[in-house]
């Protein structure tokens, strides 16, 4: 079965509507799919809208930025509702952040060395709630400081070099929410923590008591011999197994779009 339960629209920042996400699902024949923007649920209810009528299954989602002491981690929430207060409060605050860090970012480090303003950003970004570092660079793509994507890694690379991102909310409080809007947490890309085996099954089983539901076993970082080192890691632990490409579109070229496998989402 061909699935991707880690999409991002362009509501966060990714460069595909969720509209067109299911049409490529459509175009490449992907069975189930679930839109996970990083601390938005704004696009969830046209990605869902748009595939009905197909035979496409689709699960509402959400990419939560969080931290584990001070640890950096993202965890994918499945299967929540998108209305619940409480969930939406913790998303509002994080995008708030998101949009803070990436101001500071390029008020410090981008607007001089581009010669850029950030009424120039909001003059291509208008009506958007959250920004991030491909929201500056969409606005500068259209005035010509760069030439295509293709120079988005080098400029996302740039930034970092400066400023990574240091906003999350404490994982106690993204399991608890998602738990509160009737959805499962995921771990996702759990390779991207740099942690040795040892650590990594240790974090799994603190994660497992504070009330992770699963793992992102497949995703495009993770070799063959490290997907089967973390559906181990799930069968041992009793957590469920997930996975994606962290579809971005133009913004994070040669991501595959779709894993293709037996993992079934619920």
């Amino acid at each position: 079965m061909k699935y991707n339960y880690h999409m991002h629209s362009c509501y966060s920042d990714g460069t595909n509507t969720p509209e067109e996400l299911i049409g490529l699902a459509i175009e490449h024949g992907i069975q189930s799919v679930a839109l996970t923007d990083h601390d938005t649920v704004e696009g969830v209810e046209a990605f869902m809208a748009a595939a009905e009528g197909t035979d496409i299954k689709t699960l509402p989602g959400v990419e939560i930025s969080s931290c584990m002491g001070p640890k950096i981690v993202h965890i994918l929430g499945y299967g929540i509702d998108i209305k619940n207060a409480e969930l939406l409060k913790l998303l509002n605050s994080l995008t708030a952040e998101a949009s803070e860090y990436t101001k500071y970012t390029f008020e410090k480090y981008v607007s001089k060395k581009f010669d850029y303003s950030w009424e120039q950003v909001l003059r291509h970004n208008q009506n958007r709630k959250g920004f991030y570092l491909s929201s500056l660079f969409y606005a500068m793509l259209q005035d010509g400081r760069f030439n295509g994507w293709d120079q988005y890694r080098d400029f996302v690379a740039y930034c970092f070099h400066f400023s990574g991102q240091s906003y999350g909310a404490p994982i106690e409080k993204s399991f608890e929410v998602i738990k509160k809007s009737g959805g499962k947490a995921f771990l996702a890309h759990p390779k991207l923590m740099k942690l040795s085996l040892d650590e990594e099954y240790k974090i799994f089983k603190q994660m497992k008591v504070l009330g992770l539901d699963g793992i992102e076993a497949y995703y495009p970082a993770h070799s063959p011999k490290e997907s089967n080192w973390y559906e181990l890691c799930c069968e041992r632990l009793g957590l469920e197994v997930s996975g994606g490409t962290d579809w971005h579109g133009m913004a994070r070229l040669n991501t595959p779009l779709y894993v293709d496998g037996n993992i079934q989402m619920n």
